[in-house]
């Protein structure tokens, strides 16, 4: 079944891209500033900013703006948000009690599948342009995801009613595409290229003057990003990922998807 991309969610997963970009590095800024150093973009041959190298983007900031919040969080809010997640990582660090009492009839244990070693939840609100932002969606201004248009509305009707003409296992192209293992779960590979639910949340990034490559640590996804005005894809070849395409403004790298 053919989808087209609305231009209005072309334009939002644009940019998702880059605020989940900017609150990355803004971040890693962040840090460097209360160290007292002065840090210096470091920048390509060709004068550009240099983002090579590894990278993560899990933070305690959300996808979107709770309920009743402003855009920005107060100094006092960030020192308690990240001090939560400091005393919980601690708490999660704490040994089992090897001498623990069995539970009783119809009693359960707590035990989780992963322990600290493995799980990512970042330490550090994220920072846009200076500001300790309450979700990384800073457009529209309310920090929430808009509601699909009419079209799109329609495709996800077809789609639903697709699938109920088939029983849950009746097909392998039923299943989810992370089961497939085609494409991670959530949207690590993007776009927007969002922070995992607790791990693996890396990224190694190679740049060249006409290419950005972005490989994700879970399920390694890569996404090629070209740079310049060449030749779109033609409409009946569809990358996973989408069709990127970037720019710079300034030292800003602007990744348009279709």
């Amino acid at each position: 079944m053919e989808v087209q991309m609305s231009k209005r969610m072309a334009v939002l997963l644009a940019v998702l891209c880059v605020t989940a970009a900017q609150g990355v590095i803004s971040t890693v800024a962040a840090q460097n500033r209360t160290s007292n150093a002065r840090w210096v973009v470091p920048r390509t041959p060709d004068g550009h900013p240099d983002l090579q190298g590894n990278w993560t983007n899990q933070t305690l900031t959300t996808l979107e703006r709770g309920a009743g919040q402003g855009p920005v969080y107060t100094p006092e809010q960030v020192a308690q948000i990240e001090q939560g997640s400091v005393a919980r990582f601690v708490a999660g660090e704490q040994p089992s009690d090897p001498s623990r009492r069995a539970p009783g009839a119809g009693g359960s244990v707590d035990i989780a599948p992963y322990n600290n070693v493995y799980f990512e939840f970042g330490h550090r609100v994220a920072v846009v342009n200076g500001e300790a932002r309450t979700s990384l969606i800073t457009f529209p201004s309310d920090g929430r995801i808009p509601a699909f248009t009419t079209a799109g509305e329609s495709q996800i009707q077809q789609a639903r009613d697709l699938k109920r003409q088939f029983e849950e296992f009746d097909h392998p192209e039923l299943r989810p595409f992370a089961e497939r293992c085609i494409v991670s779960y959530g949207s690590p590979g993007g776009p927007p290229m969002l922070p995992t639910t607790g791990y693996n949340s890396n990224y190694t990034i190679v740049q060249t003057p006409d290419h950005v490559l972005i490989m994700t640590e879970m399920v390694h996804d890569a996404r090629i990003i070209r740079i310049g005005d060449g030749p779109r894809l033609p409409p009946h070849v569809r990358p996973w990922f989408g069709d990127s395409w970037g720019r710079w403004e300034g030292d800003v790298l602007v990744v348009e998807t279709t």
